[in-house]
């Protein structure tokens, strides 16, 4: 089959296009089968490439993205190495130089498109003295699909995390970016986090979905070889307040906490200050990605001491909230001269948005994160008893109740055999209300059986544990 397709290469120019078509759909298909003939179907194609039409370049780039794919799978059940002679990187370095000087540049977006997704399949085959020499024009390539529509942004994303792969993460030597050189990239791909994924067709929110997650793939990516800089990145655009910059931020460190734990063990008490500094927060949007990080913070042991007991009540507040509209947010796309910060997305059709979020949505994030802490974390113990028993009282946390009843009843239920320590730990400590005034305001709220989260059932479960005396 091979021999007849290349008998086609070698023929009418009109043939070409279809001929490499089949190639690139062999080897999607079959990896194993194609690889070993790369370096036939290459020594064919690359002398064609430059009299290749606009209107065909997309077939071409396309076609090297798959060919590149069929080598990285190939890699993972033999040695790639073996096929990747000199004559085979060659014909790549040559390919590479010519999409990138001439193809990445076209006036056409489809074929600037698909050439960026062959870029980024290919950086890493090419040698990295190549790679380094040609990063000063990649990136603003890529970075300049920023301004396009979502499904750009995925595609220019997916190439920029494997940039970001081939480019710090090699074995073969240091990284080729210093972190200085990744500020604009990681500046440019924060708001990125921001688009709104609500929309109901399940296509584009699974668009969205794979958006986000690329994103975070590439923060991660940055974050294992500079993981300081990086979380001094994240803090600084936290304490701008500019809700678009915060809100990715924090979606970021809710991504990466877990995955650079050891990393930023030492970082704890600048997490901690800067997350208080956002509680004051109004925006429904930020306090929903807040209240998710507090929880995986909470996992961690980030949550100690006064600081912890302050969360905890941020979260009980936010399980208060009653039903009201969404909270939009849209930021500005423009260039702002005052703060110097660039927001892409400049095209209309993409619209940068912090999540649209009801206080329906926040709050039931906020009653399955602090049972979730309570049922799961057994450090968070000592943080949650007795305070919880403080947030009973409040009149504004009264719709909180039956989420914290539950909370406390759990607790008691785990430390059944320790009720004596217990109830010393309510004595030791003086903020905690007294056993009458409990019995009080929960025999008070049992006036509405009726009421949501089956408050008289969570009152009556947690009165049957408590002993008031």
């Amino acid at each position: 089959m091979m021999e007849e397709i290349f008998l086609h290469l070698s023929g009418p120019h009109s043939a070409l296009p279809a001929m490499v078509q089949i190639l690139a759909d062999f080897a999607s298909f079959d990896a194993l089968q194609f690889t070993p003939q790369l370096k036939g179907v290459l020594s064919r194609v690359l002398p064609i490439l430059g009299n290749v039409r606009d209107v065909h370049r997309p077939i071409f780039a396309n076609a090297f993205k798959c060919w590149c794919q069929a080598c990285w799978q190939y890699d993972v059940d033999f040695p790639l190495f073996s096929l990747l002679d000199g004559d085979v990187i060659s014909f790549l370095n040559s390919a590479f130089e010519l999409l990138l000087r001439v193809w990445a540049t076209s006036r056409d977006l489809k074929v600037r498109t698909s050439t960026i997704e062959a870029l980024g399949q290919m950086v890493g085959l090419i040698p990295r003295i190549q790679l380094k020499a040609a990063l000063p024009r990649l990136v603003p390539t890529i970075l300049d699909l920023y301004k396009k529509d979502q499904d750009v942004v995925f595609l220019a994303t997916c190439s920029l995390h494997n940039l970001l792969n081939a480019s710090l993460l090699s074995e073969s030597g240091p990284p080729l970016l210093d972190f200085e050189d990744l500020t604009l990239i990681l500046s440019i791909l924060l708001p990125v986090v921001c688009i709104n994924n609500n929309s109901k067709d399940c296509a584009d929110f699974s668009l969205g979905l794979k958006t986000y997650n690329e994103v975070q793939h590439c923060f991660l990516t940055v974050g294992v070889v500079y993981p300081e800089d990086l979380f001094v990145f994240l803090l600084n655009k936290c304490r701008l307040k500019e809700q678009p910059l915060t809100f990715g931020a924090l979606c970021v460190f809710k991504h990466l906490l877990p995955r650079l734990l050891e990393a930023w063990h030492s970082k704890r008490p600048s997490l901690v200050e800067a997350v208080t500094v956002l509680l004051e927060e109004r925006s429904l949007g930020v306090r929903k990605v807040l209240s998710e990080l507090i929880v995986v913070m909470a996992s961690h042991c980030y949550l100690i001491g006064p600081s912890g007991e302050l969360f905890v009540e941020y979260l009980v507040c936010n399980c208060a909230l009653k039903d009201q509209g969404r909270d939009d947010f849209e930021s500005s796309k423009e260039f702002s001269k005052s703060s110097g910060t660039y927001y892409p997305f400049q095209n209309k059709r993409l619209e940068v948005k912090i999540e649209a979020v009801c206080s329906t949505e926040l709050r039931t994030i906020c009653e399955k994160g602090l049972l979730l802490i309570t049922i799961t974390i057994p450090e968070m113990e000592h943080v949650l008893w007795p305070f919880l028993l403080k947030m009973i009282i409040p009149r504004d946390y009264t719709d909180a109740v039956a989420t914290v009843c539950k909370c406390i009843s759990e607790l008691c239920r785990r430390r059944s055999s320790h009720s004596d320590v217990m109830l010393s730990e309510c004595k030791d400590r003086t903020d905690i209300p007294h056993p009458q005034e409990l019995f009080a305001r929960l025999l008070v709220l049992l006036h509405n059986p009726l009421a949501r989260e089956l408050l008289a059932t969570q009152i009556l479960t947690v009165r049957g544990f408590l002993i008031f005396t």
